[in-house]
């Protein structure tokens, strides 16, 4: 449950400032065409290396990369998959008649959100401890060597230095 609710924090934060400074920052209402395939394709990416163990931990650091990368395409794909969502959302300040997909302040933490979750519930544990390995000692006088064998090494040996 912990991790869950750290999934939804992260995401909303990510895709929240991300659709916020889009919208706020730059005064782009709204977003469609190509440049939004790159906008959600970052909220995905920073989504992924955000979620989950953080980048700095041991072992981490490639996972996290994989995350952005596969979180590359989430964006993407979450933003197509919006495109079917055709009910339009009246928000203030951005206009009537615009569905889901062409508002990025309420997508971008939508994506983020899903997306981060999902990481983190799968990849947010703690770093498994690592095996104890035991240490065994074998005397060499506890090994027996049967009788029918030690000559055959021995006749080993001797072709050997021939």
């Amino acid at each position: 449950m912990k991790r869950l609710v750290i999934g939804l924090v992260k995401g909303l934060l990510v895709g929240g400032a991300l659709g916020a400074a889009l919208h706020f920052g730059l005064g782009a209402t709204t977003l469609i065409g190509p440049l939004a395939y790159v906008f959600y394709a970052v909220v995905g990416a920073l989504a992924g290396l955000l979620a989950g163990r953080p980048a700095w931990r041991e072992g981490a650091g490639v996972a996290a990369i994989l995350r952005a990368v596969f979180g590359l395409g989430v964006g993407v794909g979450l933003y197509a998959l919006a495109g079917l969502l055709k009910f339009e959302v009246p928000l203030a300040g951005v206009g009537a008649g615009h569905t889901l997909q062409q508002i990025p302040l309420l997508l971008a933490p939508t994506i983020a959100t899903v997306y981060a979750t999902l990481v983190e519930v799968d990849d947010g544990g703690e770093n498994p401890e690592p095996a104890v390995q035991s240490k065994v000692r074998i005397n060499l006088e506890d090994i027996k060597v049967d009788e029918e064998e030690a000559p055959a090494q021995n006749g080993a040996r001797a072709r050997k230095k021939a």
